[in-house]
């Protein structure tokens, strides 16, 4: 060793390999300033600082075989029919597998801890060991078509936790995921990552298969996140258009459903007006076209949409439009459209329809393909040109709704969530006015990614309880601009919210980054109406904290709003309050969520606090039980130390 100094010795040890180390059942050992990654028959333990995770690993190999090391990465495992190669990449060891041989490859990771981040769920769990669930493949998906099956559409393979690790699958992985409850306690043990090259994904013939994926360490659950996101993710390049921050949206969706016309419209504006409520902007959703995919008015229902769009201009009002990626097959543009290659297509070049929620057969456009983004995009372009409208409401664009044969212009390792992400592209140029309900790895965009829609009742399964859980999890996925879905929300099968639920929705939705009505407060009561309006004051006076905050998530990786462990990452109490969240650093919100609720528990930071409407200052960190709780109670606390509220 001689000529070796002394940080060179200490790096060589760092990166010392250790192989059939006798008696421990070591298979091999890689070591960094960071962690340290050890691989034995059967586990990975991954250690920091802070603790260890443990991978239950090469659980597809063939029972007995033994592996080899080999001169890969830092670290290699040849089994003869895989190799695992694992290499740093400094706070994350990276862990490698390929095979041409066998048809499967997975890893278990322990839950030990709180884990948080994903898929969207309908039963949307904060943390995720909440919920247990079935394999299913790790796709963009409109999970209401199938919950049990499907995630949704705002999914990343990404995942955090409360003992300081990380995990992070790569985007070529055809992956598989499963929340497995081995004991029947109701509570998650695992989230194990399988990879297989079967539907919906499609590689290319006899290519490896692959299962890449890193573990990253750090000393809290904060930590490993500001510390991993940057390394997998980017940030938003600009922050989205500042009135849909500060007054509501008004959409004509759960109101009226598909039963749209210019006297409608028109009304519906009308009485928002006439009651007193602001906007930024009125959205004309479902079924406004003659044919769904025309892109053309109905003109026995819209015979004039320019007058009335500039009409409602006069008024104070903008105008979106609600749009799809698809064009059903009875529809005049779907011919064209054929003709011209637009829509997704087998390898032979025929077009493979789809299905959707209005139409049994359809076209969809492949967004992967150029033309067909310009001849599509162009129609968008006309609409705000000739007709004037403003902006967009952009739906679907999950992976799940293209045809169970399909290709894609790009590399085929990324399919089908590439679909995804170039539909979000194109749409993205459009600005910041429009919203999208779909993401993966699309993080840069200046756009509102709304919730998928809601069911109007109180519980978990997609109802107000699931509210907070979607928020928390959009913002640590990197997606912080986040669009709540209606208050109250879609009144679907005739099951229009009460008028209790009507106001705690639209009380937890009042220091969120945006607020969408479209039941109307004043077909209820005046009561309703009048603790509406307050709900939209509140949200104005926001306006400018979540302005700042929108700025901020362009520099760091905050969310707007950011779960209470973001002040506390170690207690217990702050790493499971499911039903509060911060407002930056310094108000934190306790929306009640219980049907007839005249208490509230308030899991309550470090540092000095004070409630809204009292002069009790509340030192923390505590857990409050709030009491004489009634339907006026917006329930918010200030940090003493802020200046910004």
């Amino acid at each position: 060793m001689v000529g070796l100094g002394a940080w060179q010795w200490c790096l060589l040890q760092l990166l010392l390999m250790v192989v059939g180390v006798c008696g421990r059942g070591v298979l091999l050992q890689l070591n960094s300033p960071y962690n340290t990654l050890t691989i034995d028959p059967h586990t990975i333990h991954f250690t920091h600082t802070k603790g260890e995770a443990h991978v239950r690993w090469g659980l597809t190999l063939p029972e007995g075989i033994d592996g080899e090391p080999c001169g890969e990465g830092d670290a290699c495992l040849d089994f003869g029919v895989a190799k695992v190669v694992v290499t740093t990449e400094e706070h994350c060891q990276k862990v490698s597998w390929v095979t041409t041989n066998l048809t499967e490859l997975k890893d278990c990771v322990s839950l030990e801890g709180h884990w948080y981040g994903g898929g969207e769920q309908v039963f949307q769990p904060w943390p995720i060991e909440k919920e247990p669930r079935d394999e299913t493949a790790f796709i963009t998906a409109d999970m209401l078509q199938n919950p049990s099956r499907w995630y949704g559409g705002l999914t990343e393979a990404y995942w955090i936790s409360s003992i300081g690790v990380a995990v992070r699958v790569e985007e070529t992985t055809p992956l598989f995921v499963s929340v497995p409850d081995y004991d029947d306690d109701t509570v998650a043990d695992e989230l194990c990552l399988a990879a297989r090259q079967e539907q919906p994904y499609v590689a290319a013939p006899y290519s490896p298969l692959t299962l890449d994926y890193f573990l990253c360490s750090a000393e809290d659950v904060r930590k490993v996140h500001e510390a991993s996101y940057p390394k997998f993710f980017s940030l938003p390049e600009s922050v989205p258009d500042a009135r849909m921050m500060e007054e509501p949206i008004w959409s004509t969706w759960a109101q009226y459903k598909t039963h749209v016309n210019v006297t409608r419209v028109m009304d519906f504006a009308r009485e928002i007006t006439n009651h007193g409520f602001n906007n930024s902007q009125v959205e004309i959703d479902d079924n406004w076209e003659n044919c769904y995919g025309n892109a053309v008015f109905n003109p026995d229902r819209f015979p004039d949409p320019k007058a009335m769009v500039d009409q409602l201009h006069s008024e104070g009002f903008r105008v979106t439009l609600w749009i799809h990626p698809f064009i059903n097959d009875n529809c005049e543009a779907f011919e064209y459209a054929d003709q011209h290659g637009y829509f997704i297509k087998d390898s032979e070049g025929q077009t493979q329809k789809t299905h959707w929620w209005q139409g049994s057969s359809a076209g969809i456009i492949d967004f992967s393909n150029e033309e067909a983004v310009a001849w599509w995009s162009q129609r968008l372009l006309d609409l705000r040109e000739k007709v004037g409208i403003d902006s967009f409401k952009f739906d679907a664009g999950e992976a799940s709704w293209l045809p169970d044969v399909y290709t894609l212009s790009v590399d085929e390792r990324f399919w089908p969530n590439a679909y995804t992400q170039k539909y979000i592209d194109t749409v993205s140029q459009f600005g910041g006015m429009i919203e999208a309900r779909v993401g993966r790895g699309t993080q840069r965009h200046n756009i509102f990614i709304r919730m998928l829609d809601k069911d109007s009742i109180w519980g978990s399964r997609d109802g107000l309880r699931s509210l907070i859980p979607s928020l928390l999890h959009s913002g640590i996925l990197g997606y912080p601009f986040v669009l709540p879905d209606m208050v109250g929300g879609n009144g679907y099968l005739g099951l229009k919210p009460g008028r209790q639920l009507f106001v705690r929705w639209a009380q937890a939705n009042a220091f969120m980054p945006a607020i969408q009505f479209s039941l109307l407060p004043w077909d209820y009561d005046e009561e309703v109406t009048e603790l509406s309006l307050e709900v939209t004051r509140l949200h104005s006076q926001m306006g400018p904290l979540l302005q700042h905050l929108a700025e901020e998530a362009t520099t760091s990786v905050a969310p707007i709003a950011r779960p209470t462990w973001w002040l506390c990452p170690d207690l217990e109490s702050c790493l499971t309050a499911d039903q509060q969240f911060l407002l930056g650093d310094d108000l934190l919100v306790v929306p009640v969520v219980e049907d007839g609720a005249t208490t509230l528990k308030a899991v309550v930071p470090p540092g000095s606090w004070l409630q809204a409407g009292t002069d009790q200052v509340i030192e923390g960190p505590v857990t409050l039980s709030l009491d004489d709780i009634t339907l006026e109670s917006i329930v918010y606390f200030t940090r003493q130390s802020s200046n910004n509220v």
